[in-house]
């Protein structure tokens, strides 16, 4: 088989349904396998998409696993020789999968790839931009510090990371430092080999796969010559969790992938730069308690802002 597509669900049976609609619609160059794992949804997703499309190989975790550890379960049981992270709120207009499985194996003549994305469109054709050219860390924080803007960008004459257009190579196939999974194809031998790290409940999980691939030796790449729809945000509730979990998600991230030193050197500029701008903004500036992370571990492991959230 070529390819098992995984995709994980957590209450959006209607998208899911379109979803998978579309992939068997215009999937037709390669032979796959779907595999849904979902996060104890409690609604019709099950029974509106077994009952139409029986071939789906359906999995319930029974209880929300959060994105990576959803995904892992589908990545053991993948069948595939490759492996297509997809989520439930994108939809195929083309067949994207046999052409960036295509490009793939062209590149793998030549690079060790990690994962490979394609373009990733709004239902009007606008792109969205799911190549990413930084890592997440400290001079991240030193450009959103007040002292640090001036001394990166009047003194030295440095442009901010965020400055970046990303949308400027989106028309080209080029390497990038890491990618975006709405829509993420791999190999299933080295997905398999380094999974989801199944601390992260949501976000920040699809970087920190892509930094350990590039610890490896594996690039991620983008290839321009097909593309899907995403539905952005459409799985996602309440804007104040969401934005806490992204948060303290990051943080976990940067520990994760610098260590104890560079993590507190991070945290230290991080309240600084928090401080000064709450002194210089009079609308008041949105800032979070650091020390409050160890409070979203639930008992499985998991930061979890979701499930354990305070007003």
């Amino acid at each position: 088989m070529d390819v098992s597509i995984v995709i994980v669900n957590y209450k959006t049976p209607q998208l899911l349904l379109d979803c998978v609609r579309s992939v068997y619609e215009h999937t037709i160059d390669c032979s796959f396998e779907i595999i849904v794992i979902d996060n104890d949804s409690r609604d019709e997703s099950k029974s509106l998409l077994v009952e139409k499309y029986p071939d789906v190989i359906w999995i319930d975790m029974g209880y929300n696993a959060g994105f990576g550890r959803a995904n892992n379960k589908g990545i053991d049981l993948a069948k595939g020789d490759y492996t297509l992270l997809l989520n439930s709120d994108v939809e195929l207009f083309e067949d994207a999968i046999s052409k960036t499985l295509n490009h793939y194996k062209s590149l793998e003549r030549k690079h060790k790839v990690g994962l490979l994305g394609c373009q990733v469109k709004h239902k009007d054709d606008r792109l969205q931009p799911s190549c990413n050219y930084y890592w997440s860390g400290i001079r991240e924080v030193i450009e959103e510090h007040p002292i640090g803007i001036k001394i990166l960008q009047k003194w030295l004459g440095i442009k901010k990371l965020r400055s970046r257009d990303k949308y400027l190579k989106l028309g080209n196939n080029h390497k990038i430092t890491w990618l975006g999974v709405p829509f993420a194809l791999i190999n299933s031998k080295i997905i398999k080999n380094d999974k989801f790290d199944e601390e992260f409940f949501m976000y920040s999980e699809d970087e920190e796969l892509n930094f350990r691939l590039s610890k490896n030796g594996y690039s991620s790449f983008f290839f321009s010559g097909a593309g899907v729809y995403h539905h952005i945000g459409a799985s996602s509730e309440n804007n104040e969790k969401r934005d806490l979990q992204i948060f303290y998600s990051k943080l976990q991230f940067i520990k994760k992938a610098y260590g104890s030193l560079y993590f507190w050197i991070y945290c230290k500029l991080l309240n600084s730069s928090f401080k000064w701008n709450n002194k210089l903004d009079k609308n008041g500036y949105k800032s979070y308690k650091i020390k409050e992370i160890n409070n979203y571990y639930d008992d499985r492991g998991m930061l979890n802002v979701y499930e354990n959230f305070r007003d």
